[in-house]
């Protein structure tokens, strides 16, 4: 993202926000002129949908070629809606539109297995999505780093080496959100929520980055 000379760069630190239910967002600030670029803020904050932010302080000034990052608060409110604002500058205002992976609106969730299990069986039915695909040869440690990478979540001892077992909950409203995989021909991953749409797309992404 870019305006004027001043390009926005953004990632998710998976920190703990300053308010809670929101996620944290580190955003760094690129002044790509030979001027310098003033009075650096966040204006037109979108809060229609329920998305609510946390800002930051003005920043005086940034210095040719130089970059400057600040930290923010978004509670997304557990809805894949965007949140939209505006980056304001001595260079002008240019629009932003921030939506975050699925797996970034998720916190790691401690959970012995038994718990897991009692979970699982409670969020059953229409709180359950459950795809399979073929086994592409990925070790369990590789299977399990690469969930990591797509997903804020918590590994569960599993009884079980065919089987992995992983907890969250959703930042905002900390709604349970189970992920199973189980290891054989054909790699089964059953996602177990309430939150059902958040659900489907976490299964979507996991299953992507299984399949790399």
């Amino acid at each position: 993202m870019s305006g004027g000379g001043l390009g926005v760069d953004y990632n998710f630190p998976r920190s703990t926000a300053s308010i809670p239910g929101s996620v944290p967002i580190n955003l760094v600030f690129n002044n790509t002129t030979d001027q310098p670029i003033t009075e650096v803020h966040i204006d037109d904050l979108d809060e229609k949908s329920g998305i609510k932010f946390e800002g930051f302080m003005t920043i005086p000034m940034i210095s040719p070629e130089q970059s400057s990052q600040v930290s923010i608060s978004i509670n997304f409110n557990d809805t894949l809606q965007p949140a939209k604002f505006s980056i304001c500058s001595s260079k002008g205002r240019f629009p932003v539109k921030i939506q975050p992976p699925v797996g970034e609106m998720l916190s790691p969730y401690v959970i012995i297995e038994t718990d897991f299990d009692s979970l699982k069986s409670k969020l059953s039915g229409m709180h359950e999505v459950v795809g399979e695909m073929d086994n592409p040869g990925t070790d369990s440690s590789a299977m399990s780093q690469r969930i990591f990478q797509t997903a804020a979540t918590s590994i569960c001892f599993s009884s079980s080496a065919d089987s992995l077992k992983f907890a969250s909950k959703t930042i905002a409203q900390e709604k349970v959100l189970l992920i199973s995989v189980e290891v054989g021909d054909k790699i089964k991953i059953t996602v177990n929520t309430e939150a059902v749409v958040l659900g489907s797309m976490i299964l979507k992404d996991i299953s992507a980055a299984i399949g790399k």
